[in-house]
């Protein structure tokens, strides 16, 4: 642990700032899973205990980063010409998705397999990030289905599986190689199954 003075003035907001900064440089670097506990608290003067003490698991830090970002897009519903389909807006939605998604993707596999080990005020923080985000897609589908383009299904449930093709079409191509606008394709078979 370091002895720098400037860590112990310290407030806990400004540590837990210091510990996502360099969590967001080290796993961004070294990966997730090589980037240990010891090595976010060399690279903040903290002992592995000091940064248990602000965040419960590595699992949640990565998460924390997650919902910053997530929270920080504001997703537009790209404008179409009159007479453009509500499905079109969506899939512009998950294209503008993949753009965004372009600085994370290299985490995806370490995302997707810590992601069962948040902890449960941070996965409920996630989610509703996430529904926020996806407010633009699930507008689209109640109008969607107003106008009889798609089947009248539970707006919520529609939303879900959309989202879902995404997720199955990101870790396809994480293994198989790519990049994330190869996944909508998934989210185009989603939405012909909604179509009426």
């Amino acid at each position: 642990m370091s002895s720098n003075p400037t860590h112990k003035r310290r407030t806990s907001q400004e540590t837990r700032e210091a510990v996502l900064a360099a969590a967001r440089r080290l796993f961004f670097t070294k990966g997730f899973d090589q980037t240990t506990l010891m090595d976010l608290g060399e690279e903040t003067g903290l002992s592995a205990r000091g940064v248990i003490l602000h965040f419960e698991t590595k699992a949640d830090i990565i998460a924390t980063l997650l919902i910053r970002d997530y929270t920080a897009r504001r997703a537009p519903m790209v404008e179409r010409p009159q007479g453009s389909t509500h499905a079109q807006r969506i899939l512009d939605f998950y294209f503008w998705m993949a753009r965004e998604d372009a600085a994370n993707f290299i985490a995806f596999p370490a995302l997707w397999s810590v992601s069962a080990r948040w902890s449960p005020a941070v996965e409920a923080e996630m989610n509703s990030a996430l529904r926020r985000m996806r407010e633009p897609v699930r507008n689209e589908l109640s109008r969607g289905m107003a106008a009889g383009e798609f089947r009248g299904v539970d707006i919520q449930h529609a939303d879900d599986m959309v989202w879902q093709s995404y997720q199955h079409g990101l870790r396809a191509v994480s293994v198989n190689g790519g990049t994330p606008a190869m996944a909508v394709p998934q989210v185009f078979k989603t939405l012909e199954a909604l179509t009426a």
